[in-house]
């Protein structure tokens, strides 16, 4: 009588399985005799990676629709458990070591091949079994920050009013009154998500940092193709070279805005 596997022994037996069947399974377009070994050891690798991570991510989108649209204790469950599953697979050691040791012998490999493998890289970062504590917990801290915005209770002036009437009401009144009290309203969210935001800016900063990462901000910018250096010269840059013409529609949109308000110019626009 064998005993039962965890999660995480199983997806890495599910995945040596499969790494092992592509090896006696390969397709017929992939047994070309031009094909170079390196090259076709990485179209057989990939051709399973993909497919297998289309459907687990199919999976998790469903569950992640249903926990946002109908939030309940099962739903936000289910979501959790296809964040792990697709975690234990993304992220599995052997899978990445395979990434690793083809990217190492990228010269072998086309232009395409070599960005799938790093994009790869940068799925796996997401979510490093190397530490599935660490990877476990950002799931159910980002599975409970979720499930507390979507069903958080909205209240104005003493009623229950939800998100979706707070943003007609935002865009339809004209009352500066009303709009400020709506718009007051709408954030009252903020307070109850703090403490979870402040875990979960360490659980991603700690998930960044086992693949290398300085910081979950550089593991974004990464999938750019650039430093976090680079990313904020360009974020300046881009500043620079529009401020003139945001300079242009701020001034074009308070008088608009005036118009519509009834109210004098002011020199700078409500967030409400």
């Amino acid at each position: 009588m064998s005993l039962p596997r965890s999660p995480r022994a199983t997806a890495c037996a599910v995945l040596g399985a499969l790494l092992l069947a592509t090896a006696v399974a390969l397709p017929p377009k992939l047994c070309a005799a031009d094909t170079h070994p390196t090259q076709d050891r990485a179209d057989r690798f990939l051709s399973l990676v993909n497919a297998s991570y289309q459907a687990i991510a199919y999976v998790e989108n469903e569950a992640q629709w249903k926990a946002a649209t109908d939030v309940t204790p099962a739903h936000d469950a289910a979501s959790a458990i296809a964040g792990k599953a697709r975690a234990a697979f993304v992220g599995n050691p052997v899978l990445i070591k395979e990434t690793k040791q083809l990217l190492l012998l990228r010269r072998e490999l086309t232009d395409l091949t070599v960005r799938q493998l790093e994009r790869l890289l940068l799925i796996a970062a997401e979510s490093p079994m190397a530490n599935p504590q660490l990877t476990t917990a950002r799931i159910e801290a980002e599975t409970a920050q979720n499930s507390i915005l979507k069903s958080f209770g909205f209240t104005l002036a003493g009623k229950v009013i939800t998100a979706n009437d707070l943003d007609n009401r935002l865009n339809t009144s004209t009352n500066l009154a009303e709009r400020r009290a709506v718009w007051k309203a709408s954030k009252t969210s903020g307070p109850a998500l703090r403490d979870g935001l402040v875990k979960l800016r360490d659980l991603r900063n700690g998930v960044a940092q086992e693949m290398g990462y300085v910081d979950y901000f550089a593991l974004q910018v990464a999938s750019y193709g650039v430093t976090t250096d680079e990313m904020l010269t360009l974020n300046d840059d881009f500043m620079r070279v529009l401020r003139p013409l945001y300079l242009q529609l701020h001034t074009w949109t308070k008088y608009q805005l005036a118009e519509k308000f009834k109210q004098p110019v002011p020199n700078r626009i409500h967030a409400h």
